[in-house]
Parts: C-alpha cells; sequence; structure tokens
C-alpha cells in the first residue's frame, strides 16, 4: 500500500487529538460551566420570556413524538 502525504498527516492529526484528549477534559468543562452561568442569568433577567420559550420547545417536541407514535 502506497502511502501519501494526505494519509500521513491524517495519521499525525490523529495521534495528536489522541494526546490532547486528556487535556481537553478540562476546557470542556470550562465551556460547560459558562454556558451554565449564560443560561442562570438569561433566566434571572427574563423569567417570563424563558419559561415561554421552554414551553414552545416542549410543545414542539412533544408534536414531533406523538407524530412519529
Amino acid at each position: 500500500m502506497i502511502a501519501n502525504d494526505a494519509d500521513i498527516e491524517q495519521e499525525s492529526g490523529r495521534r495528536e487529538r489522541r494526546a490532547n484528549g486528556p487535556a481537553a477534559v478540562p476546557r470542556l468543562f470550562g465551556e460547560v460551566r459558562r454556558a451554565d452561568e449564560r443560561l442562570v442569568s438569561l433566566v434571572q433577567e427574563r423569567p417570563v420570556a424563558t419559561l415561554l420559550a421552554v414551553a414552545a420547545v416542549g410543545y414542539l417536541i412533544g408534536r414531533v413524538v406523538t407524530r412519529l407514535s
């Protein structure tokens, strides 16, 4: 089998991702924490609008699920 430059670059990229995997976990936790803080601040600033948006999403999900059954 002949390996070209693209194959070699792909393999090295895979190795780098595997090596950086454990280091990405704290970064992921930081992103989740920031998203949670934004969500909490949105609910505190606009509770009624947030409630209506969540109710609308729940209604749409319910409609989709009942159509699939």
